[in-house]
């Protein structure tokens, strides 16, 4: 579970036979949404979360497995057709939304110390003087709390049982207080700067919509990530300007992963590969997406390098593919 907040539901129980998720996705992104998309299926579940309806950031677990962003998309595609599931969406505040941010792809502060020997009041201290953006979660195998903050100051409550955000900790402190229960502290930036990643500008959706039924039709469950196709053709005459189109995502890709520093990293790369027509050859490209990513570790290590080569081989096989 995700333990997200679900206290202002816009859609509940919603079968993946009434509804087109791509769509779906699309209508709130377009709509301005703020809150989180929740798909659960037998030992599954996904949250697409949205600010303004930017899509900041999808996540979804599969037993064990965990993927995030445009592979976690593909993986809860991949899922609908093969079991298909239920659909919730839920409203949140832009600060809210940022909280549930950092519950699931924030940086762990603190990740499931036993409350007994931890000075929680001396933990909230520095919860407060850092100015911390995030979320302290008190949970025990039945039970969980979490308490969300704003630049160090709490901004709600929320626990198991309730359809609403309360004003008090009173029962954050109930939880923490039960034999055997656990802490962690997630943290997050700014709402404001989540806003700058989209993955919705990022991902056709259909496309991935479409190649998810074909995996589910036609062949074997497949791996997540999209392969380079190994042969490529293009109508003569429109070479040039699929490259182009191909180029100028790929520049977006890297400016969303590594900001302006992205952009020159594929002009570079490109460049050292002979341009834009390395493109058309499975094996350049595949040396070039090698270079781009040892590139992008001497950015910006911290970078979710994995899923932009992952998302560039995505948009590479779509753009150049028949």
């Amino acid at each position: 579970m995700f333990f997200l907040p679900k206290a202002n539901p816009l859609y509940e129980e919603i079968s993946t036979d009434k509804v087109l998720l791509p769509d779906l996705l699309e209508k709130l992104g377009k709509g301005h949404f703020t809150g989180y998309l929740n798909y659960t299926a037998p030992d599954f579940e996904s949250c697409c979360v949205f600010a303004n309806g930017k899509l900041i950031c999808s996540i979804s677990s599969d037993g064990g497995r965990v993927k995030t962003g445009f592979e976690a998309i593909t993986l809860m595609f991949d899922k609908v057709f093969s079991s298909g599931g239920e659909i919730n969406v839920y409203r949140m505040t832009a600060d809210l939304v940022m909280c549930a941010h950092a519950l699931l792809l924030g940086s762990k502060l603190m990740n499931g110390e036993e409350v007994r020997r931890v000075d929680i009041k001396s933990m909230l201290a520095r919860v407060k003087g850092q100015g911390m953006n995030g979320v302290v979660r008190f949970y025990t195998d039945e039970r969980y709390a979490l308490m969300c903050y704003k630049a160090g100051t709490p901004i709600g409550f929320y626990h198991d049982g309730i359809r609403t955000i309360e004003t008090t900790p009173d029962e954050a402190r109930k939880i923490a207080g039960l034999p055997g229960a656990r802490v962690e502290v997630r943290s997050t930036k700014p709402v404001e700067e989540l806003m700058l990643y989209d993955l919705l500008q990022m991902v056709n959706l259909h496309k991935l919509w479409e190649a998810a039924r074909s995996r589910d039709s036609f062949t074997p469950r497949a791996a997540s990530t999209p392969a380079i196709q190994p042969q490529t053709v293009i109508p003569p005459g429109q070479h040039d300007e699929k490259l182009t189109e191909l180029v100028e995502d790929l520049q977006e890709v890297a400016m969303a992963y590594l900001s302006k520093e992205g952009r020159a990293l594929i002009n570079k790369c490109l460049d050292e590969a002979g341009g834009k027509t390395a493109l058309l050859d499975s094996g350049k490209t595949e040396a070039l997406l090698k270079q781009i990513k040892n590139g992008a570790w001497n950015i910006d290590s911290q970078a979710r390098i994995e899923e932009m080569v992952d998302l560039m081989k995505s948009e590479i096989a779509g753009r150049i593919a028949v």
